[in-house]
């Protein structure tokens, strides 16, 4: 009998607990739960959805269900253990944050957990999402956003200015504006950066910022700029006596303050109608080229006096308050006096009071090809001045030029002969000695070289070439697998599901469950690479719409629709059979298509 004495009792003991506690958990049950913070938001709130797996921390295949009336963005992974009486737990848990599209009830499908070789599916969930309640008056709410349009009507070309504010009085960082301004009636142009400032809104205090967009209508008809939404992180911070001394304002950042608290919010505008009118037809004028504002036109050159042959410039400015990026003028009809020179215009634009001012430069050289004076015609543009509501005409002074002739004459050199003349020629060159070398005198000593291109010869001067393009192109290749995950990816999907195929067939295992389910998760982590998609989660559903949106043949994603959609009806079912042989056949060719297209 071995006996251990007292002081050492203890020592023992720890060890053995230390072990029990450091061995995994065996035989814990493992259960999988689907929870959320909230059943109730409104539109400008965000609920966590948290699959919860106890007793694994190894999850090898997670799907969630298809939710289309929520944007799902993926909110960080935890693991976690705990020891209650000498008995050790672990768990794991994947958050997601999902933001509502719109008002009504919904379901949260179930989630299917695959783990250690089961399968596990979660409880659907009901969440009903309301409209956010609108206070009486804008003040009374902590933040809030809104967006307005100068003009309410407007004529095709007519300069609009689309603006989106959000007023806060409290901290709010992280945001993600989306402001769409309707592409397929407007033309955009940026007015610079936001604007910050403070404003007071029945007696309180607000920061405001403010991004604001000039926007062309380009065609008539009720035209509707869309929704804007706002997402943003609103910090709600508790006063903590304990920070008060002289690093009291250091310590209430929220990095260090511990009773800060985040929430998620998301707010959105209201959808602005404006009625975009045509031009009218009544006074049009002939040469009127579309360009809608208010303009002046100013012509200067650069000499008035000059000779024949001599050059000068011709300006012509238009400035004033419209798109003038889209203003152009005719060349001048001066082809019988001058040669002229067209150059690039120059544009110059600046915002002043959310307004698009701005002037337009077109400049031609003149070179004068007669002596006179000329009168260069006067320059006319037509525009339409949506305030006054009627066409109008610029028109530049004329310009005289005086040419004169050119002062330069040349000088004509006559060479006469002198063999008309009985005198001896004496050489201009003489010789005086010749080199050891023999010298060639003659024309005819000169020959040219004939080289003869065979195969061989063309092989010489163009292989270096395709080995250059070939070492670029590969070493581009293997710079992007590196850099590129997606590529990455997408370059070694067929290999890594055709190894996986063939380990599948040499597997042993033949239940229909099990075989439908490793197979399921070859062919969704495939489409996943090709994809650039999170494979093993993603639903059939959504495979079908990323093909559709790339351009496959319908027949073909819906085949692939139909595949996944077995492999779960195999999986799930209660008495599920099928031939596997079958199943795995038709993966290997439905992968086989997809890489010829892909």
């Amino acid at each position: 009998m071995v006996r251990i004495r007292s002081s050492n009792r203890f020592i023992f003991i720890a060890i053995i607990a230390f072990i029990g506690l450091a061995l995994p958990a065996w035989g814990e049950n493992i259960q999988v739960l689907a929870t959320v913070d909230r059943n109730e938001i409104t539109l400008e709130d965000s609920l966590q959805l948290s699959i919860i797996i106890k007793g694994n921390q190894n999850t090898t295949h997670l799907e969630l269900p298809s939710l289309p009336d929520f944007r799902i963005s993926p909110s960080g992974t935890s693991k976690s253990t705990q020891i209650i009486n000498m008995k050790r737990s672990t768990s794991i848990t994947h958050n997601y944050r999902l933001t509502p599209t719109k008002i009504g009830q919904f379901k949260i499908g179930p989630t299917h957990v695959r783990t250690d070789g089961k399968t596990f599916i979660t409880q659907p969930i009901i969440i009903e999402v309301k409209k956010p309640t609108e206070p009486i008056q804008s003040g009374s709410r902590p933040v809030f956003v809104e967006s307005t349009i100068s003009k309410k009507e407007a004529f095709v070309g007519e300069q609009l200015i689309y603006s989106f504010k959000v007023f806060h009085r409290v901290e709010a960082k992280n945001f993600d504006l989306n402001m769409p301004f309707g592409a397929s009636y407007f033309q955009k142009e940026d007015l610079g950066k936001a604007k910050i400032y403070q404003s007071v809104i029945n007696g309180i205090h607000y920061d405001v910022q403010e991004v604001s967009v000039a926007l062309f209508p380009i065609k008539p008809g009720n035209a509707e700029i869309p929704t804007a939404s706002l997402e943003f992180d609103i910090y709600h911070r508790t006063q903590n006596r304990l920070n008060q001394g002289p690093f009291g304002q250091f310590f209430n950042d929220p990095f260090f303050n511990q009773s800060t608290r985040a929430e998620h919010k998301i707010l959105r505008t209201k959808p602005i109608n404006i009625d975009i009118l045509a031009l009218p037809k009544d006074g049009k004028p002939k040469n009127f080229n579309n360009t809608i504002g208010e303009f002046k036109m100013v012509a200067t050159i650069g000499k008035t006096e000059l000779e024949v042959g001599d050059t000068t410039t011709l300006t012509i400015t238009v400035s004033g308050r419209g798109n003038v990026r889209g203003i152009s003028l005719p060349e001048p009809d001066l082809k019988n006096s001058f040669k002229i020179y067209r150059d690039q215009p120059e544009t110059h634009q600046t915002v002043v009071g959310n307004q698009i001012v701005g002037k337009k430069i077109f400049k031609f050289a003149l070179v004068p090809l007669k002596s006179g004076l000329i009168n260069l015609p006067s320059f006319t543009l037509s525009y339409f001045n949506p305030i006054l509501k009627d066409y109008h005409q610029l028109k530049t002074q004329p310009i005289r030029i005086n040419i004169k002739p050119s002062t330069t004459q040349e000088k004509l050199n006559l060479v006469t002969s002198n063999l008309l003349e009985n005198k001896s020629i004496k050489p201009e060159i003489e010789t005086l000695a010749e080199d050891i070398l023999p010298l060639h005198t003659q024309l005819d000593d000169f020959n040219n070289i004939k080289t003869e291109f065979n195969s061989t010869t063309i092989f010489g001067f163009v292989s270096p070439v395709f080995i250059f393009i070939i070492s670029a192109l590969l070493i581009k290749r293997k710079n992007r697998l590196t850099t590129d995950l997606a590529f990455y990816r997408n370059q070694n999907a067929y290999k890594k599901a055709s190894i996986k195929l063939k380990a599948l067939i040499n597997s042993q295992n033949k239940d229909s469950r099990i075989f439908a389910s490793e197979l399921s998760e070859i062919f969704r982590e495939y489409i996943g690479d090709k994809l650039n998609m999170e494979g093993k989660a993603i639903t059939a559903k959504e495979v079908d719409d990323k093909l559709k949106g790339s351009n496959f043949k319908i027949n073909q994603s819906e085949n692939i629709r139909i595949l996944l959609e077995q492999f779960e009806a195999l999986q799930f079912a209660p008495n599920a059979t099928g031939n596997n042989d079958e199943l795995l056949n038709e993966s290997q060719s439905l992968i086989e298509n997809l890489e010829k297209q892909f």
